[in-house]
């Protein structure tokens, strides 16, 4: 069985998730390859599809040119609007060709809807990491809701879609119920048949360190309680990180409370004594150590699918708070490794904090480790991926 998994780009949170599956699925002995758009490493069978930057332009100016009288102009508050057409031949591309199984994971900005579904002959599964797939340009409900003057060139996109899935066949797949059941509700994939398939995540690299040994590494007190905030892009209003600010300024963090805070940030937005800032990290290690240098997890997202970061900080032992409409949280938190938020604003979340901070939760690390392994240990999700594929195959 041949296997190649497609994804725009061989970074990013869909994409590290693909690649665990294809490391995973290689581990078991199956022959898997993965294919990027520009990046490539032949050495883990992650292969480019070989095409320069000015090849990329030409493909905005065809989508440009295609969608004519109607237009878009990108906006930075908007965090994702994709068109389904691109001069991309994903379909004839020598590994895909010779492949038995199809897995699309994030290929926004890669596939071009008419001809791949037109023209493959091959089985299809599509990995589900957002709601693009089933919507027009937009990636999250929070977006469509948001930016209406997209509107025109949104149900353009969405009727390219439609009529490119209109005689195809595939299997739909997700990590979380939550974004399986939108998906199901959608007229796009609804009549597809869908599986549930959680993320895996590598025991060897993401693991508890000793929490004295991290604290003095990111130079934190340590006798303070530490609450980490992972900060990809403030300005994402989807990730929840100025409903954290605004919920922190609420707080009495008192004196021996720190917060460390990876990625970017911008200091103006809320300035403490109480923050440590460590930019970014760039790796799977370093960022367990940041997970377990702490001792909550705040994880504000007001939608997400399941976040690999919250996969993450449970395989370092350390309980996460979220709200519990925010997506597929609320099927892997509970109160023995985090707490859950029933509403969703500033106000809640400053309550639920500060009960954090006059009385912290009581959890065990190891147990919280020990069940998040059980659920989504790579090697296992792998397995189960695996018996998946060969039922397909056998149809």
């Amino acid at each position: 069985m041949k296997v190649v998994h497609i994804s725009t780009y061989p970074r990013g949170g869909a994409a590290n998730a693909a690649l665990r599956f294809h490391n995973g699925l290689l581990q078991l002995g199956v022959d898997s390859k993965v294919l990027c758009r520009d990046e490539g490493n032949k050495e883990q069978k992650i292969y480019s599809y070989g095409t320069s930057i000015n090849f990329r332009r030409i493909s905005t100016i065809y989508k440009n040119l295609k969608i004519l009288p109607h237009f878009y102009m990108e906006d930075d508050q908007c965090e994702g609007f994709s068109s389904p057409l691109s001069l991309y031949k994903l379909e004839k591309h020598p590994i895909v060709v010779e492949a038995d199984i199809v897995i699309l994971h994030w290929v926004a900005n890669f596939i071009n809807y008419p001809s791949f579904f037109k023209n493959i002959n091959k089985k299809v599964i599509w990995y589900l990491h957002d709601m693009n797939p089933f919507q027009g340009g937009f990636h999250y409900n929070e977006d469509h809701e948001r930016f209406k003057k997209f509107n025109k060139v949104d149900q353009l996109f969405y009727n390219i879609k439609k009529k490119a899935l209109n005689d195809t066949k595939l299997t739909v797949m997700a990590p979380s119920q939550w974004l399986l059941d939108l998906s199901k509700k959608s007229e796009l994939l609804g009549r597809f048949n869908h599986k549930l398939a959680r993320y895996g995540l590598s025991t060897e690299k993401v693991i508890i360190h000793d929490q004295i040994e991290v604290r003095k590494k990111f130079k934190l007190p340590l006798d303070h309680k530490v609450l980490l905030f992972v900060s990809e892009r403030i300005s994402n209003t989807r990730k929840g990180a100025m409903l954290l600010i605004n919920a922190l300024k609420k707080c009495d963090l008192q004196e021996k409370v720190s917060i460390l805070v990876v990625g970017d940030y911008d200091k103006d937005l809320f300035e403490s004594d109480h923050l440590h800032t460590v930019g970014r990290l760039h790796s799977v290690e370093e960022m367990a150590m940041a997970y377990s240098a702490a001792d909550l997890f705040v994880l504000p997202s007001r939608e997400d699918n399941l976040p690999n970061v919250m996969l993450e900080s449970l395989y370092c032992g350390t309980p996460v708070m979220a709200f519990k409409d925010g997506g597929g949280m609320k099927e892997i938190i509970h109160d023995k490794n985090g707490k859950l938020i029933d509403d969703m604003n500033e106000e809640a979340l400053a309550e639920a904090l500060q009960q954090w901070i006059d009385q912290p939760f009581d959890f065990e690390r190891e147990d919280i480790r020990a069940e998040a392994v059980t659920q989504f240990e790579e090697k296992q999700q792998a397995l189960k991926l695996k018996e998946e594929l060969e039922k397909i195959m056998s149809l």
